[in-house]
């Protein structure tokens, strides 16, 4: 109401009025209306979305402390220079041209700040060849994620740079900005058909591990995280000699019927799919796993949390493990008592077989009351958990077109797996769908979304991107559980019939 927003300071308690009569307009003076302030100056809402779509594109949380900040030293740059020297010898020919991402305004800027200016100064140092007399530098430079909407067309300049012979993308983040980027080279290659045919194949992409799980980054022998700026020389060193495998991308189709015009809150991982009808429909894509139940509502909280000042500090001083442990009991994981997932009729719509769908139909699957459901593509879950035994992950591939589905019917069942032990698979499948009757919790590579209704959730293959495995002679390189030879390079993926 206008009148009663009218400037009165006659409402003002008496010690007031004789000041704010001070700065009563006058009769000469025009009234100015001003809008509505925001009822808090920390909307949790809005910060937990900008920190979602922060991390998402290419947020660096991971706590590298600050005497780990120094650049590496002339000698320890060196290594690089014997590389390039053994690549001209074999090859002939320069190395691979290195785009790496990183993103200095979000997260952590000072470490983020760091690690751009030492991968500045490799990409651009000049080396000594040995027996040649000459200098070569190490080509490549680096690509600035904050600018979000300029990096496809970032990618199709440095793609049509005539000097480039092959190509190769370093990401530094976690896994959901590895998916953002290859998003972005999907697009790219739409937009610019002629420019991707110049090359072989798209250029294969190395991971920095600097998100929080870093799960990719574990399974194709990146390491755990980045714990140091001088490391750097390292994955530059195992981008150039690191092996071309391939891998699976897989789509996720969230399907809300009935839903036009009411506002829906998702994550930065999925994006609306325009359809003519009452039905909303949401795309998201992931190359780890996927799954609705327990330990979605967990990274949900945790991406809650992530929000508050408490919870950064938590995680910067390197007790995230509490607070996930924290936002299990919270959310009920481990109340034995819960109800399980509203899967309708307790059917999943499956197909086991890579031929298309015209030739292979859905098969129904009746499964027993559970609590989660896992579709998994790599070797690697919840922080480098490995949930298949040996002799199950010597059938798997994260290239084979088909996905481990892997059912936890109790939280005994999902704390064993997160406690080192090992999960049967339910079936391998190549798509599935069902639809849940409640508003459940989904994730997909650690983004989770709590949907807003009942849903149909139906998951096929997308298509194969290539990624870089590091060398396995050097030590230290592979460690865990997680193995070289889940990702042999040798290996090819199945044609689509």
């Amino acid at each position: 109401n206008s009148r009663d927003m009218a400037y009165n300071p006659s409402r003002l308690p008496m010690e007031q009025q004789r000041l704010a009569s001070s700065f009563a307009p006058g009769s000469s003076q025009p009234r100015v209306s001003l809008p509505p302030p925001h009822l808090s100056f920390h909307d949790y809402g809005r910060a937990q979305e900008d920190m979602e779509k922060e991390r998402y594109h290419g947020r660096i949380d991971r706590g590298i402390r600050f005497w780990n900040l120094k650049p590496a030293k002339t000698a320890e740059i060196q290594p690089v220079c014997q590389l390039l020297d053994r690549w001209h010898e074999i090859y002939g020919e320069r190395p691979p041209y290195i785009m790496a991402f990183v993103n200095t305004g979000s997260g952590n800027r000072k470490v983020s700040q760091a690690i751009k200016d030492q991968l500045e100064a490799l990409l651009n140092h000049r080396f000594q060849i040995s027996g040649r007399g000459e200098e070569e530098f190490l080509a490549g430079h680096v690509c600035e994620l904050a600018n979000r909407m300029d990096l496809k067309e970032e990618i199709r300049q440095t793609m049509m740079k005539p000097e480039i012979a092959q190509l190769r993308f370093l990401v530094c983040g976690g896994d959901g900005t590895v998916t953002w980027v290859l998003h972005e080279i999907e697009e790219c290659k739409e937009e610019n058909p002629r420019l991707f045919s110049n090359f072989q194949e798209e250029p294969a992409i190395g991971v920095v591990p600097a998100g929080t799980g870093n799960d990719l980054a574990r399974s194709l022998g990146w390491g755990a995280k980045l714990r140091s700026v001088a490391q750097l020389v390292g994955y530059v060193q195992w981008t150039l000699a690191a092996d071309i495998v391939p891998m699976d991308q897989w789509k996720v189709t969230v399907t809300f019927k009935n839903f036009l015009g009411v506002p829906i809150r998702k994550p930065p991982a999925f994006h609306e799919k325009p359809v003519l009808s009452a039905d909303r429909n949401f795309e998201g894509y992931f190359q780890n796993y996927f799954s609705v139940g327990m330990d979605a509502s967990v990274a949900l909280g945790v991406s809650q949390a992530r929000a508050s000042c408490a919870g950064r500090c938590c995680f910067f001083i390197g007790c995230g493990k509490c607070c996930y442990g924290a936002q299990a009991y919270r959310t009920g994981v481990f109340n034995c008592c819960s109800v399980g997932l509203s899967l309708k009729d307790q059917m999943l719509q499956m197909r086991s077989s890579t031929a298309p769908a015209a030739t292979a139909p859905m098969e129904s699957l009746e499964v027993p009351r559970i609590r989660q459901l896992l579709l998994s593509n790599i070797n690697s879950y919840g922080s480098g958990r490995v949930v298949l035994s040996n002799q199950e992950l010597s059938q798997s591939s994260p290239s084979d077109h088909l996905l481990e589905m892997i059912a936890f019917s109790n939280s005994c069942a999902f704390g064993w797996v997160m406690a080192g032990g090992r999960a049967k698979v339910l079936q391998r499948v190549a798509a599935v769908k069902f639809t849940l009757e409640r508003a459940e919790t989904i994730q997909i590579d650690g983004e989770a979304w709590q949907l807003p209704a009942p849903c149909e959730i139906q998951v096929q293959w997308h298509r194969s991107v290539r990624m870089l495995r590091p060398p396995t002679c050097p030590p230290g390189v592979w460690q865990g559980r997680q193995s070289p030879g889940f990702w042999h390079p040798k290996a090819k993926a199945q044609p689509r019939h």
